[in-house]
Parts: structure tokens; sequence; C-alpha cells
């Protein structure tokens, strides 16, 4: 075995090896495009510098004097920001103008720029004219979207998506916003409706996610990468699938996920899983969003669960947790403007020698404004002495749907803090509901004591991240709601639940008598996270998993074609060492309703020993039968391993004892798995439980078909939750069953370990059915792949794929173009037996 350094273990860590090489580019696809596009009658001029950035403002645009230090409750609405940073292209015909929402996303497929060729499809958004009028996209001629693909190209390598009007707001406006955001963040819909609404919008987020998936396919090359964003396209991953079968497709939802019980009141639940489950890797923002996903894929579509993701008809769809960051380096930038420091003063100088308390949330019920307040209040009243110490200021900006119900009662609980706990000489909560720019943004992020965010839910939420940066020199604490998306990784901050008053009272009150040390050891903490996580980091650790997800993508199931039998005969005659694995159930004898019925034919014996006299032969059955039942019936055949209960105990040919695999194996997990099966079996007429010493199983083959198919299901959520989470057990979802086991023992292991005894085998056999199977064909799958992989880095490219498993017959029994990770299909069991007469004749 060659020596582990320190270079092969840093490739196995995260960013800390080299990045994958991709030999295309990478498909940025994201809702819209990062810039506002606008058209314009001017004759313009046009020369190469046209497209450099430009500054939005000049100097003598800038507000001088009282004006420009004033912070947002003295200043003027109208007045204009000072040297913004958005950079603004021109054609003769249009302009564009970069956007400042979704900053970490930007600043995240912007780093891939660094390291790869890329490609940013995205929607052109609301194009409007010079008078700020929306010009319809119909109205756009050809010659003026082929002008525009060409400024957008030459800008960023973007390439924009014109949607029809309507289409785009019932896909965003409609679908987006009043059905899927709400059952994301926990809020089911209460608005009556006869559903002819949400029929339409779900017809136009079909169709947008079509004309996206069209236009992705259609630039498509061998090589590329496709990055999809965010829950607007998440059909798109299977409708590319369909038409590119081995794209490489990851997708990233920025939103949250909700668990299962809330999930499954989408009406359209299958076909959002289905379209998600066509990528190769599916991320997410924390962990438990990433459970919600799998626990949903389990109980609405009743898929298999594994350790890293899910089994889609034998397809693993890879399922991660990349916590999104911010560019740090930018952020510092923009708090540096000039524009900043005179507005930081002016804050001092309104609210001297006291405490400040600072949130900015958009005005929606999941941000949990109206939570903040109650908690605010009920900090003044438990903790009197900082009165008339502190204030809160609270910036709420407000969104495109209507809340002005909400936004009532906001003012009314503004109000009555002011009333109860206000003077004329003194205002407790000055609340800012509008749009403050930039420089008044980080100006209050760097003068404020206390950062204050209490989102019910909330996917990340960067407001954080940029509140730590603006801290470098104060250290102020962050107080953050245990429903964000960042309170896993910022665990040095205040963690708080925005429903207990009393508890976020505290929280305040503990920042505010926070001891200098005690504040500089947290900021240090949550500091260095935000700089070594930051946006660049996010989408390279996306793109590094995607690439190790696709590299193998060859190696998952697929549609087996049938076996060439005189192939088969030829390459087995030729053969001069051969290893041959066989299944029992369902192989070497068909499947029976009485597992004891499953007897061996006498003729199946025959063969069996034929070619076990045979030296060149290395025969094994590897079964999930207990080892009592496969020496009773296999037990006689001569020079015939064995291995029972899926590779837990196995016995060798010409040895007498078996030896037991599970000696240091931590079996501790039975009692609970026992419990759970106890409780679904007393519930499920027909269903019982079997004990084996290496696994146990639930079988409901008696109990009738769909409730058992049901109560399957909610017993496979339940192990997910409470046992295959904390243990190191996996569940196998078989045929009427589900089976508890050991993750480490399978029948994948014992035909690794034989591989690894018989190097020098040219010819290689194995037939199964089943599930359990598979683990034995993904093994000698990727045992042969690596050869292929070793060949490829000597420079052989003359050696196919299909030459290097030339010789490696996996065998599938089931139907026609059964997805398996076999390379070749028979119908029956029938057809195994008469492949071990055809290899026993030719022996004779």
């Amino acid at each position: 075995m060659p020596p582990l350094t320190a270079e092969k273990v840093a490739d196995y860590l995260p960013l800390a090896g080299k990045m994958p090489h991709i030999s295309g580019r990478i498909i940025n696809v994201t809702h819209q495009i990062p810039y506002h596009v606008s058209r314009t009658m001017k004759t313009v001029v046009s020369s190469p510098s046209m497209l450099a950035p430009v500054r939005e403002e000049d100097d003598d645009d800038f507000v001088e004097g009282d004006v420009a230090a004033a912070p947002i409750s003295k200043v003027a609405r109208n007045h204009r920001r000072r040297r913004t940073i958005r950079a603004q292209f021109r054609s003769a015909e249009w302009t564009i103008v970069q956007n400042r929402g979704h900053g970490a996303l930007n600043a995240g497929l912007q780093g891939l720029n660094d390291e790869y060729d890329t490609l940013h499809i995205g929607w052109t958004g609301s194009i409007v004219d010079e008078n700020h009028k929306n010009i319809k996209t119909e109205n756009i001629a050809e010659q003026d979207r082929k002008s525009l693909e060409k400024l957008l190209m030459d800008t960023g390598r973007i390439l924009p998506v014109f949607l029809d009007d309507g289409e785009s707001r019932a896909h965003y406006e409609g679908y987006c916003k009043e059905i899927l955001w709400p059952l994301f963040h926990y809020l089911v819909w209460s608005n009556k409706s006869d559903g002819r609404s949400e029929k339409q919008y779900w017809a136009d987020y079909v169709a947008v996610n079509q004309q996206f998936a069209d236009t992705v396919a259609a630039n498509y090359r061998p090589g590329d990468v496709i990055f999809i964003n965010d829950y607007h396209l998440l059909l798109v991953p299977e409708m590319l699938r369909e038409k590119i079968p081995d794209a490489p497709i990851g997708l990233f939802l920025h939103a949250t996920f909700p668990s299962s019980e809330i999930f499954r009141c989408l009406r359209t639940r299958k076909e959002i899983l289905q379209g998600m489950l066509g990528a190769n890797l599916v991320g997410f923002q924390t962990y438990a969003y990433a459970r919600h996903f799998i626990g949903s894929c389990t109980r609405v579509l009743g898929c298999e669960s594994t350790q890293t993701g899910v089994n889609v008809n034998g397809h693993i769809v890879s399922v991660g947790t990349f916590p999104i960051g911010i560019d740090a380096a930018r952020v510092d930038q923009f708090r540096h403007q000039p524009g900043v420091a005179p507005k930081i003063k002016a804050i001092r100088d309104m609210f001297p020698n006291k405490k400040i308390i600072f949130g900015r949330d958009k005005l929606d019920t999941t941000k949990g404004v109206l939570q903040k307040l109650q908690a605010f209040e009920k900090f003044l009243h438990d903790y009197p002495e900082w009165r008339k110490e502190c204030v809160l200021l609270q910036v709420t900006t407000p969104t495109n749907s209507d809340q002005s119900n909400y936004e009532m009662k906001v003012s009314e609980q503004v109000s009555h803090i002011n009333g109860m706990y206000g003077s004329l000489e003194f205002t407790p909560v000055h609340h800012y509901y509008q749009d403050i720019d930039r420089d008044e943004y980080y100006s209050l992020l760097t003068t404020a004591d206390v950062g204050l965010i209490t989102s019910l839910r909330d996917g990340m939420n960067t407001t954080s991240f940029e509140y730590i940066v603006c801290q470098k020199e104060s250290h102020g604490p962050l107080i953050l709601s245990e429903f964000t998306g960042t309170a896993g990784s910022l665990s040095a901050a205040l963690i708080v639940n925005p429903f207990d008053f009393a508890g976020v009272a505290k929280a305040i009150h503990d920042a505010l008598t926070m001891t200098a040390e005690d504040k500089l050891t947290r900021h240090t903490q949550l500091y260095s996270y935000v700089l070594e996580h930051s946006a660049s980091y996010w989408a390279k650790s996306f793109i590094k998993q995607l690439v190790e997800c696709t590299q193998n993508f060859s190696l998952q199931s697929h549609a087996t074609p049938t076996l060439n039998r005189e192939q088969f005969i030829t390459s087995f005659k030729k053969s001069k060492k051969r290893l041959l694995f066989f299944d029992y159930d369902g192989t070497l004898t068909p499947i029976v309703s009485v597992p004891s019925d499953a007897q061996p034919s006498p003729e199946m014996l025959s063969y069996l020993q034929t070619l076990c006299n045979d030296d060149r032969n290395n025969v094994w059955v590897i079964s999930g039968r207990d080892q009592a039942c496969l020496e009773d019936w296999l037990g006689s055949i001569k020079n015939l391993g064995l291995s029972a209960e899926h590779g837990c105990f196995v016995k060798a040919a010409g040895e007498e004892n078996w030896t037991d695999v599970l000696n240091n194996v931590d079996m501790s997990w039975k009692k609970d798995v026992t419990e759970i099966f106890d409780y679904y079996t007393e519930r499920t007429e027909g269903s019982f439980v079997e004990h084996k010493k290496s696994s146990i199983t639930w079988h409901y083959r008696m109990a009738d078909e769909e409730y058992g198919e049901f109560q399957a299901k909610e017993c496979q959520n339940h192990l997910e939750n409470s046992v295959v989470s904390k243990m190191p057990v996996e569940i196998l979802v078989g045929k009427k069953n589900l089976e508890v086991r050991p993750m480490m023992i399978n029948k994948g292991e014992v035909v690794k370990r034989l591989l690894a005894q018989t190097p020098d085998a040219d010819f290689i056999m194995c037939a199964g059915d089943d599930k359990t199977d598979e683990d034995m064909f993904r093994q000698l799958s990727a045992t042969y792949f690596t050869k292929y992989q070793a060949k490829l880095n000597q420079g052989d490219t003359s050696t196919t794929w299909n030459d290097t498993k030339a010789n490696l017959y996996s065998i599938t029994i089931g139907p026609p173009l059964k997805k398996s990770m076999a390379n070749w299909q028979v119908e029956q069991p029938a057809d195994i037996i008469q492949l071990l007469g055809d290899m026993a004749q030719t022996e004779k």
C-alpha cells in the first residue's frame, strides 16, 4: 500500500486540495442575471471603452454638508448615493447596471471565474425604457435582442433568457412567491381558492423551467458542469437529465426546506421532488434542511435513503450541506467608503452615551420584526435600568407583496413601546420603514453596540456576516435566531429562540453587560469563520463536490442490456483464473412465498459441484440466508465458499468453521430498531419481524398492499430520524420488507476482500436479483473503474472503459432494461441455471 502523505490527506479536505480539473465550462443558472437592463434611445458612439465599468455618479453629484453626514432620520429621501461601486455598461441601444440584490450568490459565482471558464444563464428581469417604463418582451425586435446578448456576453459571459411577461409574472409572483416561498417558510396557505389560479401558476412555472432547460441544453458542450440555483428552477434538473443524460448537474437551494409534514401539503410535491432528483448533487444551507429533503423523498416518493443522499431507481443523488458566505473584502471596502465616516459620527452625536441595538429586515412575517419588538419591550420591562440607556434602531425594507396588515401591527407595536417607555426627550425605538443607502447601512452596522436578528425562518441571513465584518474594531456581540441558516455556523453568537421573549430580553442584557475580553473572544471566532467561509469558498466547495459526485457517474445504475450468451461462454473458455459469485434467493432459486420452500434443485447442485471441481474456478454463494440454512442446502458441495447474512459470516472453501465478521461491531442499535419495528408490527396486520445475528428485518408481504406500503414509508422515515442519523447502520428497502444492518457489513465488502485475495482473476461473474446484490455490482464496477483510471493516468488512451470491463460479467435478474449497476441482464433464475449448465458442460 502506498504511503499516506500530507498531500494525499489534503485532497480529501474541503478545498484543502487542488480544485478539480473541468475540461469544459461551468454553466451557472440563476433566475435573474446580476444586472438591471434599460433601453436608451440616445445615440452613443460605439467603442471598446464603452464596455468598461464607469461610476454611476460623478464628483459634482456628491451631497455636501449636514445632509451628507445625516443619518436616515434626517436625510432627504431623494438624495443620490455617494460613490456607488455599482458598475454600468453601455452600448448604442442598451444600458446595464449591476444590481444590489443577491450579493452573496453573485459574489460566489464570480469567484469561480478565477479558475474556470464560465457561462451565466438567467432571465433579463423587467426591461425598462429611458422613462423607466416596462418594455414588453414581445416588443423587443430580434436585432435588439442580439445586440443585448452581445453586450451581456462581452460584459460578463452572460446569456439572457427572454421570458414572456405574463409567464414570468405568474412564475415568480405567482407560484414562487405565493406557493413555494410560504410553504418553504412554514406558512401554510390560509387564503381561500378554488385552485384554478394555482393550476395556472403551476403551468407557467413548468413553462419557464422548460425554457431555461432548453436554453441550457442548446448551449451545453461535453465537459461542461451545470450549476442551478434556488427554488425558482426546481424542475430544470430533471428536464435537463432527459435531454442530456450524462451531464453533471448540481442544484443548490438558498431557501429553507421544510419538514416532510409541511412539504406534503404541496399539491405538486411529487413533481417538485422528481425535478430536484434529476441532479447529481442537491445542496442546502444546513444539515436540517438536507435531512428534511431526504425525509420528504422517503415519505412522498418512497425512495431509499443512504448516508450521503437518496437512491432513485439505483441512481444515487448526493445531498450535501454548503453554508454560503459573503465577500468579506468587498464589505470591508464598502464600510471604508468616504460617505460612511460622517454618518457614523452623526449617529453617535444623535445618541450620545446610549447603547445602540441595530436590526435590519424585510417587512415579511418570516423575518420576525414583530417578535423582535415584543422581545425589546420585555427587555425594557425586566431590566428597568436600561430604559433610558439604550435605543433600538430598526430598519424595515418594503417588499413587493402586500404586507399592509403586518406593517400596521409593527407600527402599533412601535407606538406602544414608545408610549409606554418613552418621553418627550427620549424615544426607545426608532423604526424606519424604507430602503436605505449603502453608506447608511454600513454606518449603522459599524456604530451598533449589539446586532439583533430574530428571524422566524431564514435560509441563511447574510446580515449577520456583514455585521461581524463591520464590528472588526468594536467587537459588538451578535444576537441570532436559532431558526436562521447561519446559526449552526456562528456558535459564538448569542443564539436565541425568537418566540421566547424573556430569553431574547436576557440575551440583550447579557450582550450589553458582556466584558471586553468575552466580546473579543467571541468576535475573533466569528470573524475568522466569516473570512474563511466566503461566498467564493461556498461556490468552489459545491463545484468540487459536484465534480466528485459525477466522476463515478458511469458507475451509477443504468438500463442493463440482455446478456450475450455466446460472448459469455467464449470469455469463460479463454480464461485461466475465474471468480464466480452467486446470490441464492431469486438467483439460484425462484422467489417463493414461504422461504423454507426455496430448496436447491438437484440439477443446480450438480452444476455447482462440477464448477467447484475445477481448480481454475473460485465459486462463492453470497446470500442473506443464515449459516444453518446454507449448511443444510449447500454444505454438501466440496470446494464451495459460503457467505451468510449479507456478509456477516464467511466460510471459505475447505474450511470447517465460519468466520464471524461482527466480533468488533457495535450492535447496540438493535434495541432501538426492535422497538420501532414492534410498534409498526402492532399497527400493521400481517407484518412480522425477523431477527438475525447481524440484522433485523420487518416483513409486510402478508399485509394489505397499499397500507403496507404506506406503513413502510412511515417506518423508514422513523428509522432514519431516530436511528440512522445517530448510529452506523443503514436501511435496505427490499421486496416487501425493510432491513436494518451495520453500515460496512454487506455483500460488496465480501466481494472486495475476495478480489484482493485473487488479483490475477481474468474472468469474473456475479449474479443477483435485488438491492443487496447491487453492493456486489457496485464494488466490481468501482474496482474495474480504478483500473481504467490507472491506465489513463499512465497515458494509455487507446483502452476504453468497455475494453477494461470486457471480462466482467455482473448479471442482474429481472425485466428487460432493468436499471442496475450490473453490466448484463437475464429475465429469471432459470436463465442463470442454464448458464451454470453451459459452463459445466464446458468443463467436461
